[in-house]
């Protein structure tokens, strides 16, 4: 079991180990493409992601989660060569094609084999470190890429491959669950891939509806704002460029508080630890409207970065306890589906304020940070009083 979530452990940090990140956009133009072709081939993506969702989930129940978890990483693997060699938009389009592949088919299938391999009672502990592996991977190819890679992308995107090529290899030796964790499907349930166990639509019942929006308004707060807002504000309040490199930097570290999020659950409870995650990133999202501070734009992404990132493991254990069925895998991608087009609908929100003004941007992050505790609130209090509807 120690072997497996090691393995696990050592495909996430490999895979976040993406050495161009700090330069993404950049390396794209530098082939040719324009900042509305990069925007439509995040949007077919985006779309490609959530038609593979379900097709996915029924080829991991027939053909299991390690094998999946293999196919899944070698196709990584694949996307991040044609990124190395790419010099026009069809041969990103091409990459961003295997990427989704890739993406939605990892999607669920990892946190599945995470929660089989976790001790009992410990795998929100199992998610969080997971996690931050991920991110720490992202941070030390981050460091890498400011030290010795700034001029040198195509580089930076070779090494970025050879790292997902290791993490396909690791998944290669992944070993199977213990049974009585891993809640083998029957013949009849395998036999029949088109008809979802009641279980499975349990884990989009209307009450988990409300969990599940309330916690995808909080993750695409975070992800508009420190991916897409972060830079434009800190040349706002005039930062220089290495400035705004080591500021990428300290957030990646930020992103790594997932660890902490089990102890602090404990010690505080779930309702008032989800309330400090949800509300003190909206009081950061309305400062952050208002100042034009170099320092108090700092803390506050950071600030947003980190409670999130603590809400991450919480939010993974909860969806989690909520599935009892064989098609775990197939639940979470279920609920993966429902938080992207939560994202796809947020994102031009967020898009057309900032197009107007920063300030709008960041306070709708903060209402909604506010909005979505609400109805995670009620997801809780409904949850609670009947267990057996979620």
């Amino acid at each position: 079991m120690k072997r497996n979530l090691c393995l696990l452990y050592g495909i996430a940090f490999l895979q976040g180990m993406v050495f161009y990140s700090p330069a993404a956009v950049l390396y794209r133009q530098e082939a040719g493409l324009t900042l509305f072709q990069i925007s439509v081939i995040e949007s077919i993506s985006l779309f490609l992601c959530f038609g593979l969702e379900i097709p996915w989930w029924i080829l991991a129940d027939k053909i299991g989660y390690r094998l999946t978890m293999g196919l899944c990483c070698l196709i990584y693997f694949v996307s991040k060569i044609i990124f190395w060699k790419a010099w026009n938009f069809q041969d990103f389009l091409l990459e961003r094609i295997f990427l989704s592949i890739a993406v939605s088919g990892l999607s669920g299938v990892d946190i599945t084999l995470l929660y089989f391999h976790a001790p009992e009672g410990k795998s929100q502990k199992v998610f969080g470190i997971y996690e931050s592996m991920g991110t720490g991977g992202l941070l030390t190819a981050a460091v890498c890429f400011s030290i010795f890679l700034e001029n040198h992308w195509r580089r930076a995107a070779f090494l970025t491959a050879a790292a997902y090529g290791l993490a396909f290899v690791l998944a290669l030796f992944l070993g199977k669950p213990e049974l009585q964790r891993a809640e083998k499907p029957s013949e009849k349930a395998s036999k029949s891939s088109l008809k979802l166990s009641q279980n499975v639509l349990h884990a989009v019942s209307p009450s988990f509806l409300f969990f599940l929006s309330g916690a995808g308004f909080l993750a695409e707060t975070r992800q508009y704002i420190t991916v897409f807002l972060n830079q434009p504000q800190y040349i706002a309040c005039g930062l220089s460029a290495g400035t705004i490199a080591l500021l990428y930097i300290l957030t990646q570290i930020a992103g790594m508080a997932g660890p902490w999020s089990y102890s602090l659950t404990k010690k505080l409870g779930i309702p008032l630890f989800s309330a400090c995650c949800f509300l003190c990133p909206a009081l950061l999202c309305f400062i952050l409207a208002f100042t034009h501070s170099p320092l108090c734009s700092a803390i506050c992404i950071l600030g947003i970065q980190g409670f999130i990132s603590l809400f991450q493991p919480l939010q993974t254990e909860l969806q989690n306890r909520g599935i009892s069925t064989p098609r775990r895998a197939a639940a979470l991608s279920f609920q993966a589906m429902f938080l992207e087009v939560t994202s796809a609908v947020l994102e031009p929100i967020f898009g057309s304020l900032a197009q107007k003004n920063l300030g709008l941007a960041f306070s709708a992050g903060g209402f909604f940070c506010i909005g979505g505790f609400f109805l995670f609130l009620l997801w809780y209090i409904f949850f609670f009083r009947k267990p057996a509807e979620v």
